[in-house]
């Protein structure tokens, strides 16, 4: 994914995207959850830190994760190959689950060594909950190895992203962009890719007419967040959209190019492009059945590209989103599978060397078998099918420093229940475009004001 020219987003130093995930992040812990506890005294943000793994004992680091990828598991494993006196004891747990549970799990005394760090889970700063993992950036020069580190990088107060101390690394990066059927695109007369949005959605309207779904999406957990994050990332100024999402004081998402991105995806809905009922469908469930043939488009991110890859085989195609206008430079969202280390780990210097690892040469064909892009892009495979598509357009959209973060992110600890059930209004006609927006902003304004 690392040409010499790095995302806005992704510019170094900069910010780390979460999640997303792999994910995306689709739900956060709540404010009920932010911890009041004081981690220990272990901080690497001062004086020098070694990078050495101790080899003259036994270690053991617990890894709490939701990455259900095999991303994850294979790194894990492949550090141990390296270090065999280092073992893993990995606690995953459901997406869902670990989001409700990931801020108490990391605010006991047992909290586990590495964790997959989530939205919501800068509520752990205010408490030096988190590890402060400045020392080990520069001991490593994770600045020049891992681009956006800004997504990751808090404020003491845990409000503010982009600026303040580094807690945590990507293993893999994510981006979004669109799935579609091959098989189908040529029966119905389909070429892609569009070169505008306008024309995405006259392909959507020819595979409606056909009798097909034309956008197969989920939205009982939110999934309606991809197209509007991405109509988002073509519509917004970069700066004012990555300005709301970091929880800069004064940014608005209300503004006319927003209006544009939500009456979008309206538009879309109310022309029955959209899966029926989506308010009703969960987003896993929306990439499992595109991937059985379902559908002729899905908007969704590069985690979901091994499962769809395994469902249609070579039939299954992505190409990135167009932008508002021909020969506009390319934007969407993107995230990754970031790691953080406990405050309380006893064992902090393995854990900053395992995420050391995630940027090496040796960890890269894991991250792309993943479907991830890793953050040493020059050490990928050359991919061929779906995966070929999904690296050549990671390769397009950092071209054009295109890549933007999720909006849910990291605005509020709430915004993600907040913008997962303003969609579900939307969808079903019980919000206006202006009043969706209106109460996101409400969201942002209450925590930032």
């Amino acid at each position: 994914m690392n040409d010499s020219r790095l995302p806005r987003s992704l510019h170094l130093p900069r910010r780390v995207f979460l999640a997303a995930a792999g994910s995306s992040v689709l739900a956060a812990c709540g404010s009920s959850l932010t911890p009041g506890a004081t981690g220990s005294t272990a901080k690497s943000g001062s004086g020098p830190v070694s990078t050495a793994v101790p080899a003259d004992r036994k270690i053991t680091l617990v890894v709490a994760d939701a990455d259900d990828t095999t991303m994850t598991p294979q790194l894990l494993a492949a550090f141990r190959a390296k270090h065999p006196n280092v073992t893993f004891k990995r606690q995953y747990t459901g997406w869902d689950d670990y989001l409700k549970s990931i801020n108490t799990t990391m605010s006991a005394d047992s909290a586990p060594d590495i964790a997959q760090f989530v939205s919501g889970m800068n509520n752990l700063v205010k408490g030096r909950l988190l590890l402060d993992l400045g020392a080990y950036g520069t001991a490593y020069g994770w600045a020049e190895k891992f681009p956006g580190l800004d997504q990751i990088t808090f404020s003491s107060d845990g409000r503010t992203t982009g600026t303040g101390a580094l807690y945590g690394v990507p293993g893999g990066l994510s981006f979004e962009g669109v799935y579609y059927n091959r098989a189908k695109a040529r029966k119905l007369g389909i070429t892609v890719p569009p070169a505008t949005v306008g024309e995405l959605e006259a392909m959507f309207a020819k595979a409606k007419a056909a009798g097909e779904t034309a956008l197969v999406a989920g939205n009982l957990d939110g999934g309606l967040n991809h197209p509007f994050n991405v109509l988002l990332s073509v519509h917004m100024r970069p700066a004012d959209r990555e300005a709301w999402a970091f929880g800069h004081k004064g940014a608005r998402i209300t503004g006319a190019e927003a209006v544009t991105a939500a009456a979008t995806l309206k538009r879309w809905v109310d022309k029955g492009y959209v899966t029926p009922k989506v308010n009703g469908v969960a987003d896993n469930d929306a990439t499992a059945a595109f991937a059985k043939g379902t559908g002729v488009f899905r908007i969704s991110g590069n985690w979901a590209a091994a499962a769809v890859a395994k469902g249609l085989g070579d039939d299954a195609g992505l190409f990135n989103a167009p932008p508002a206008d021909k020969g506009g430079t390319l934007h969407t969202t993107g995230a990754g599978v970031y790691y953080c280390v406990s405050s309380r780990s006893k064992n902090a210097a393995t854990a900053a060397a395992f995420l050391a690892f995630c940027a090496s040469a040796e960890a890269a064909p894991l991250i792309a078998k993943s479907g991830f892009m890793a953050p040493d892009a020059s050490s990928m495979p050359q991919q061929s099918g779906l995966l070929g598509d999904v690296s050549t357009g990671w390769q397009a959209i950092v071209k054009d420093a295109g890549l933007e973060p999720f909006i849910q992110n990291a605005s509020t600890p709430t915004m993600p229940d907040t913008l997962t059930t303003q969609l579900q209004l939307l969808a079903g006609s019980k919000v206006t475009v202006e009043k969706f927006l209106a109460n996101l902003q409400a969201d942002f304004d209450r925590y930032h004001a």
